[in-house]
């Protein structure tokens, strides 16, 4: 009996050392990744921005900021991806016309912990201070563009389960010494609903790169198990969201992906992928 109790304890120190090929998985809490990646070449990678802007329905200057925003945008491409965060007193709902709730418990959160003071503001990979409008395009340009990883992302989308299971992996171009997190939002464009704008309502303004959820926790969730990456190294997540009981139409939804430090929180990459 206790050689057999020596031989089991032997044989789990030494399968506990063995090296772990990658692409490493997340841990176990997470859904298995079991689609097929097209093979990456590294060369055809390119550091892309995330661009948080705090906006709200009620709030008249908050137009000007989605024309900015929209011009950016056309400026930078798929290089900068936005979300638009209604959170704060002017995202509140309140009578008609303004009864729909575009907020998230997400958006609440992010709002107080970059201490937004007004809408619309945004911050720029999740890194300073809150930028008012008129600055938003000279912090573009000295934007953090220093290339760490490459996010890919397979999209899922079960018709008759009303479901999108969201298959992400990521590769470490580079060395990285902190711990990261992969942070999985869902944004909705095309939603036609009331927006204050100056002195009037438009009843049938198109608010779109709305955010509509977190998907894995507020700040994302280690993609492997203690946070810590390698280069040249690949790391799978899957996950999966329900859209029964919401009016998210699939069509107009995307995911996206955002690498972070875990403890500064600044964002190392972002990728965004449509639903269908």
């Amino acid at each position: 009996m206790k050689k057999t109790l020596l031989f089991i304890v032997i044989a789990l120190c030494f399968a506990a050392c063995d090296k772990i090929e990658s692409p490493y998985l997340a841990p176990s809490h997470h859904e298995d990744v079991d689609v097929i990646f097209p093979d990456l070449d590294p060369s055809t990678v390119y550091r892309k921005v995330l661009f948080d802007e705090y906006t709200g329905h009620k709030c008249p200057n908050c137009p000007d900021g989605h024309t900015i925003l929209n011009q950016m945008l056309s400026q930078y491409g798929d290089t900068l991806v936005a979300v638009c965060i209604h959170a704060g007193w002017f995202a509140e709902t309140e009578a008609a016309p303004f009864n729909y709730n575009f907020s998230t418990p997400l958006g609440e959160q992010l709002y107080a912990d970059y201490h937004i003071s007004n809408n619309p503001q945004a911050v720029i990979n999740r890194s300073g201070s809150p930028l008012d409008k008129s600055t938003w395009h000279s912090s573009m340009q000295t934007a953090d563009r220093t290339l760490h990883a490459a996010i890919q992302i397979i999209n899922q989308f079960d018709e008759s389960e009303q479901s999108l299971k969201i298959n992400t992996k990521t590769t470490m171009l580079e060395s990285y010494d902190h711990a990261v997190l992969l942070s999985l939002l869902l944004v909705e464009d095309n939603i036609v609903k009331p927006q204050q704008v100056n002195n009037n309502v438009n009843e049938e303004y198109v608010h779109n790169h709305v955010l509509r959820a977190g998907v894995n926790d507020s700040y994302g969730e280690h993609i492997s198990f203690d946070g810590m990456v390698s280069k040249d190294s690949s790391y799978l997540y899957g996950y999966s969201i329900d859209f029964n009981g919401t009016d998210w139409v699939p069509e107009n939804c995307s995911v996206i992906a955002i690498l972070l430090d875990e403890s500064s929180k600044e964002v190392l990459q972002v990728e965004k992928a449509k639903v269908k």
